[in-house]
């Protein structure tokens, strides 16, 4: 199917309409009904003319919260803080790669916020849980992942305010 220009036809089918001299019309809700060559008919969608556009009715924030860097140097006790934490989200800690960020995404509505994620790397790995290896970089296979976040990580005490 193509998008066609159905003006002319309108036209032969007898569309007419009552209005003054010297209005307009500026905006139409066409519904149409298509005879297809088999003899069937079909029925489109109502087509605004011209398109209608939804207004955005707030703005929303995407905010993202970094937990981990790629790479980033942790105390044995923050490693075992975010490690309990991915754990207690569903999270593999072991199949987490450092190389790449933790990061939590979420959204922003007047003031609600919602619809945490975590963002993370992990290995891709066989059925046999060894880790897929890329010869031509000697260097382990991974993938992004996202899961929904059930448990929020507690604060840092090695951080002070």
């Amino acid at each position: 199917m193509t998008d066609q220009k159905i003006g002319a036809q309108l036209d032969d089918l007898g569309l007419v309409i009552d209005m003054e001299e010297g209005d307009r019309v500026a905006e139409a809700v066409v519904t149409v009904t298509t005879r297809l060559r088999s003899g069937a008919l079909m029925d489109h969608q109502p087509v605004h003319v011209p398109a209608q556009f939804k207004p955005v009715p707030y703005p929303v924030q995407r905010r993202v919260v970094t937990i981990m860097e790629a790479n980033q140097l942790l105390s044995e006790g923050q490693k075992q803080r975010v490690r309990d934490w991915l754990e207690a989200n569903g999270i593999d800690p072991k199949w987490v790669s450092a190389a790449g960020p933790i990061t939590v995404h979420s959204r922003a509505v007047n003031g609600n916020e919602g619809g945490y994620r975590i963002k993370y790397t992990e290995f891709c790995r066989g059925e046999d849980g060894q880790r897929f290896a890329d010869p031509g970089l000697n260097e382990a296979v991974t993938v992004e992942r996202c899961v929904l976040q059930t448990v929020a990580l507690d604060e840092d005490p090695e951080v002070k305010p």
